[in-house]
């Protein structure tokens, strides 16, 4: 791979520990010899980094982006180039909390740019989400795209709603629930995996249905074919409205027949992965799967 020698680097300068991470992060640039461009008021605090804006990246040389905070400021990253049209791959570091995306902690900063710096990395293309809101009397609404996934729930507290999958335009099931999910594999770790849904390799082409405390002990988590086309819209006599939710963010309410539809985006997010890591190294340390049996 050529040599990475430039990067952007988009921070949550709200994380506790923002400060620490950016002089580590300027000292493992300064070792590695990479150049390091930032917003001006993350390059206030992130020494020898050059100001340049997100939207600039690309025209300034950027090669690739570090998403510097938690796994939340990583899609908030993914976000971030799609709304200025900067195709750049990217790479999280962790300073955040669980990690699965952002799995590079401090003590790992230096490591991973020298890989970076000397061409010793990969590249992962991971599948999101294209989803579209269909709502009554309107056209198609396209959604941002999603890395982890795309949530239809109850828009307020109180009733339970029932929801109708479609899969490829046949019906497939009615739940009373408070909401379904449709994940990717990236984000089988996420939402999808505290309501049950099964962990999926990220290099997996699959999507994952699953259901939010369904009101039947039939209700299961679904696997489909990552090209299948999924429809999951509110039943006509449901009496409560539903929301909308992309990547954790608020992105419209649904009345009653109304629904979103989700398949495969054209674009996947592409990130980078430094030379001899374990791609199975964050679920086991996170899920404490390499934990001695108990006696």
């Amino acid at each position: 791979m050529r040599p990475i020698t430039q990067l952007g680097v988009l921070a949550n300068l709200t994380r506790p520990r923002a400060a620490e991470g950016l002089a580590a992060l300027a000292r493992a640039a300064a070792e590695a010899g990479v150049t390091l461009l930032a917003d001006a008021e993350t390059a206030v605090r992130l020494p020898g980094a050059a100001v340049c804006a997100p939207g600039a990246f690309v025209a300034s040389g950027a090669q690739g982006v570090l998403s510097l905070g938690g796994d939340g400021s990583l899609l908030r990253a993914v976000r971030t180039l799609a709304a200025v049209g900067a195709d750049l791959p990217l790479i999280g570091l962790n300073i955040g909390r669980l990690g699965y995306l952002t799995a590079v902690n401090e003590e790992g900063f230096g490591a991973t740019l020298r890989c970076l710096a000397e061409g010793r990395y990969g590249e992962e293309a991971r599948t999101a989400l294209a989803a579209e809101a269909c709502r009554a009397g309107q056209p198609a609404t396209r959604l941002p795209d999603a890395l982890n996934d795309v949530v239809v729930t109850r828009a307020e507290g109180g009733h339970a709603i029932a929801l109708e999958l479609a899969i490829d335009g046949f019906p497939v099931a009615r739940w009373l629930c408070d909401g379904a999910i449709v994940a990717t594999p990236t984000g089988s770790t996420a939402y999808s995996l505290s309501v049950g849904g099964p962990v999926m390799a990220p290099s997996v082409r699959a999507l994952v249905v699953s259901v939010i405390a369904p009101h039947a002990l039939s209700a299961r988590p679904l696997v489909v074919p990552g090209e299948a086309r999924l429809e999951i819209r509110l039943a006509e006599d449901c009496v409560a409205a539903g929301a909308v939710h992309v990547d954790g963010q608020a992105a419209c309410t649904l009345r009653p027949g109304e629904g979103v539809v989700a398949a495969a985006s054209g674009r996947p997010v592409r990130l980078l992965v430094p030379e001899g890591r374990n791609p199975y190294a964050p679920l086991s340390r996170k899920l404490g799967w390499g934990a001695p049996f108990a006696r």
